[in-house]
């Protein structure tokens, strides 16, 4: 039987998943900031308080393919947790579609509001 993410389980991964993806968004190099995620994976994600199994497999995905919304990454998150291999998806800024924004959209994404949809791909503004 498979195990899912208690209620403290998947707003603790949401508040560290969503650190991980501001300071991806926000490095002066993405490609090196995901090539540090993928030499010490436990190490740069404790740091986020994203909490893996030494020697776990970590699979971290750059680029937009339709699963890459909050639920996805709690669900991806879960399958990790059951089979030892975490996906994550940290998508650079450059693939989002700000373009599709408005400011009624992004208005609360700080806020901790659970209606707000900036974006697709991160939890600090997408529906929990």
């Amino acid at each position: 039987m498979s195990r899912t993410l208690n209620a403290a389980e998947r707003k603790t991964f949401i508040a560290g998943y969503s650190k991980l993806l501001t300071a991806a968004w926000s490095a002066s190099d993405f490609p090196a900031f995901i090539a540090n995620i993928e030499t010490d994976p436990v190490a740069v994600l404790s740091g986020y308080g994203i909490e893996i199994s030494s020697g776990a497999d970590v699979v971290i995905k750059t680029k937009k393919d339709g699963s890459e919304g909050l639920d996805q990454a709690i669900e991806l998150w879960e399958q990790g947790v059951n089979g030892g291999t975490y996906t994550l998806y940290v998508i650079h800024d450059d693939d989002l579609e700000p373009d599709r924004l408005d400011l009624t959209q992004v208005s609360g994404a700080g806020s901790g509001s659970s209606h707000v949809y900036c974006c697709s791909c991160c939890p600090c503004c997408s529906s929990t």
